[in-house]
């Protein structure tokens, strides 16, 4: 299979989530932590039922977000 590919990555947000229903793999959403990635992976599933498959893609430093800065 061949690697998959972000698809026009978002600012601010650490994973891109993919679906697919035997063919080809799309976007389906963004999630910015882990926290948020396992939450809308289970609603997902629920929603599209049966047949679907989901890939969570890791997106390079640069998309991440920012840390909030300290004000000390």
């Amino acid at each position: 299979m061949a690697r998959l590919k972000a698809y026009d990555p978002q600012e601010g947000c650490k994973y891109q989530i993919l679906c697919r229903n035997r063919r080809e793999w799309e976007h389906c959403d963004y999630a910015k932590d882990e926290q948020e990635r396992r939450y809308l992976l289970g609603e997902y599933r629920l929603a599209y039922g049966a047949g679907w498959e989901f890939r969570c893609l890791l997106l390079p430093p640069k998309y991440h977000p920012k840390p909030e800065p300290t004000h000390g």
